[in-house]
């Protein structure tokens, strides 16, 4: 089913972010995906789906260990559930990949966008914030090299250059 979303994407049809999720969460292994590092890492670190399990806790608490390093995010997330937090950032890596494979802004990236804009903040966090996310999968992916961390990138860039964008008005 996967590769009929990106069979949709690459004739420019549009589909809904539910029913991309659906899409997400039934794809097999066997589906030629247009960007299958990241595919791969992203199972490997979170499994299938977008629900991600267990394994994941560790990951968003080594993210935010990093992310939180810097005293000006520290400033931000002050007074954050940082519970709350984490499970904020595991929907937005999913909205941020359903933008590329999508090629469209689904409510929630909009949303996302708009609160990012509200905090005011300043775009070269994101490359921050982008840097970190990749240190973490360098660090809780086996079978991270190069190529996969361009392949995060890759699956990310669109998502975050929208919100970058937003931020820029």
């Amino acid at each position: 089913m996967l590769g009929e979303l990106v069979r949709w994407r690459v004739v420019g049809s549009r589909c809904s972010a539910s029913r991309a999720k659906q899409f997400f969460e039934s794809a097999v292994d066997d589906v030629a995906l247009p960007n299958p590092r990241f595919e791969s890492s992203y199972r490997r670190l979170f499994g299938d789906g977008v629900a991600m399990g267990d394994r994941s806790e560790a990951f968003f608490s080594a993210f935010y260990r990093r992310f939180l390093a810097n005293s000006e995010i520290a400033e931000l997330f002050e007074h954050v559930d940082m519970d709350r937090q984490a499970e904020m950032l595991r929907r937005s890596l999913f909205t941020l990949a359903s933008f590329y494979v999508l090629d469209d802004a689904s409510p929630e990236l909009r949303r996302l966008a708009e609160v990012h804009e509200r905090l005011g903040l300043r775009p070269h966090l994101f490359d921050f914030w982008l840097q970190c996310l990749l240190d973490t999968v360098k660090e809780f992916d086996p079978c991270c090299d190069e190529a996969t961390l361009l392949a995060w990138g890759w699956a990310l860039a669109p998502g975050i250059t929208y919100i970058r964008i937003a931020l820029d008005k």
